[in-house]
């Protein structure tokens, strides 16, 4: 085999690999991205408080469509139709014209069972209230043979008996046995207590809540009592009203719960 021809072959294997390389080029940064929309990636928006009526405008911007789910969701903190949870999560990188997945709020809190509290203490009606998102209301002291002990269950001005259905988040009033006489009880030592533990301490003693200031302090956690009127030891009349001093929270997006 002459030079010529040896050269001839090698541009030709040149001109193939060449090709080759072009080819594989074309394929994999013009064509592929072409098909796939690769690059046209867009970051997804947080909906989370957003109402219905402004997902469209929020998702048309970024190219993206949605879907309502089935999944139940309620919150008193937001309005009816406002998005409670979405998927993809607010700040993915999703390709354009993806679905995002949204819950939204129902326009009703949803029904539970009304538990029975009858004949439990004040703090096992608290928790069980608390385990069916019903809220703690009034108590009302009435002389009885026991003490302490809950008696009757109320909504709305009216008796509740155990299994009725009721709304998520409603108020229980409760009907308390404060035994018999007019009883002079011993105010606990609540300081240093966070104000969940601090309540429950004063209900179970025959005492509630009063006024509930906020008090500022850096070194001690949020939702610690710092002070109490009337003083720990004092003796005061059965139901009487305990004012506390809370450490409130500094950070404007945070609001300590009472």
């Amino acid at each position: 085999m002459n030079k010529e021809k040896l050269k001839k072959i090698f541009k030709h294997l040149v001109c193939m690999f060449c090709l080759s390389i072009t080819m594989l080029y074309i394929f994999f940064y013009i064509v592929l991205p072409y098909i796939t929309h690769q690059g046209k990636i867009v970051q997804v928006p947080d909906l989370t408080g957003v109402h219905l009526e402004g997902v469209d405008e929020k998702l048309s911007k970024a190219h993206l469509r949605y879907v309502i789910t089935d999944n139940n969701g309620y919150s008193e903190q937001l309005p009816p139709f406002t998005v409670l949870q979405q998927f993809p999560a607010a700040g993915a990188w999703v390709k354009q014209n993806r679905k995002i997945y949204l819950t939204l709020n129902a326009e009703n809190p949803p029904l539970v069972s009304m538990p029975n509290l009858i004949e439990g203490s004040i703090k096992q009606a608290k928790l069980l209230l608390q385990d069916k998102g019903l809220k703690l209301g009034k108590i009302k002291y009435v002389p009885d043979v026991t003490k302490f002990a809950v008696l009757e269950q109320w909504h709305n001005r009216h008796p509740i008996p155990p299994g009725k259905l009721i709304h998520k988040g409603s108020k229980i009033d409760l009907v308390v046995s404060g035994g018999l006489g007019n009883q002079i009880i011993e105010v606990p030592n609540v300081l240093a207590m966070p104000l969940e533990e601090a309540h429950l301490i004063l209900l179970e003693q025959g005492m509630r809540i009063g006024v509930l200031h906020h008090v500022t302090n850096n070194h001690t956690t949020i939702g610690t009592v710092m002070r109490q009127k009337p003083a720990p030891g004092s003796k005061v009349p059965l139901g009487t009203a305990i004012n506390l001093w809370v450490v409130k929270c500094l950070v404007p997006k945070c609001s300590g719960k009472d």
